[in-house]
């Protein structure tokens, strides 16, 4: 599992990071945690709802110069009018449509919309399940033009997180994780850890 001190490390050098891995092994939560506990101001967007125009580029809005001359002009929303954003999440990247993750080519690799630079964004990190994997995903494979605009790729492994489970559950997390470790592959795969932690949250009540 990805370390504090990797993730503390990639947050103070402003590197991208893309979080590969499958589902139910906590990838938004460690990336929540990081942003948090760097004290960041952070936008958490999950990509399937995005639409482009409405959530990240501006939609149009008829506004007039000095002289009463119409033009158009994006109204943004809030959090990119202000600039106020040091670091962005895209959650289930692979899921979002294409438009979307063409859409944000440009933020992530310069910090961008259609050339405004926003002077407090640092960098952008993202989630996806493999587009490889054995398993059953309904995701796009990402291109190699954004691939390339994460300077950090990092694989997580398929397994529950022991000190997470040890932390919430005491001893039963650590049965819990005794116990996972020793079912078979085919097993693992229909209790994903996160359908672990459901479980050991419903016996706690």
């Amino acid at each position: 599992m990805v370390t504090e001190k990797k993730l503390d490390f990639w947050i103070k050098h402003n590197l991208n990071v893309l979080f590969i891995g499958e589902k139910g092994i906590g990838k938004s939560a460690i990336v929540i945690d990081a942003f948090e506990r760097n004290k960041l101001r952070w936008k958490y967007y999950s990509t399937p709802t995005l639409d482009p125009y409405i959530d990240v580029i501006g939609i149009p809005r008829e506004l007039k110069d000095k002289d009463g001359n119409s033009y158009l002009d994006l109204l943004k929303p809030r959090e990119w009018q202000d600039d106020a954003v040091e670091a962005v999440f895209f959650d289930e990247f692979n899921r979002g449509h294409k438009k979307i993750r063409n859409a944000v080519l440009e933020l992530i690799q310069f910090k961008s919309i259609n050339g405004r630079k926003f002077k407090n964004l640092r960098f952008i990190w993202a989630a996806v399940n493999p587009s490889d994997s054995a398993r059953k995903y309904n995701v796009e494979e990402l291109d190699d033009a954004q691939l390339d605009r994460f300077q950090i790729h990092v694989k997580l492994p398929y397994k529950p997180d022991s000190s997470y489970f040890a932390a919430k559950f005491e001893d039963k997390g650590r049965a819990a994780i005794e116990w996972w470790n020793k079912i078979d592959e085919k097993l693992k795969h229909l209790v994903s850890p996160r359908r672990l932690d459901y479980a050991l949250e419903h016996y706690k009540r």
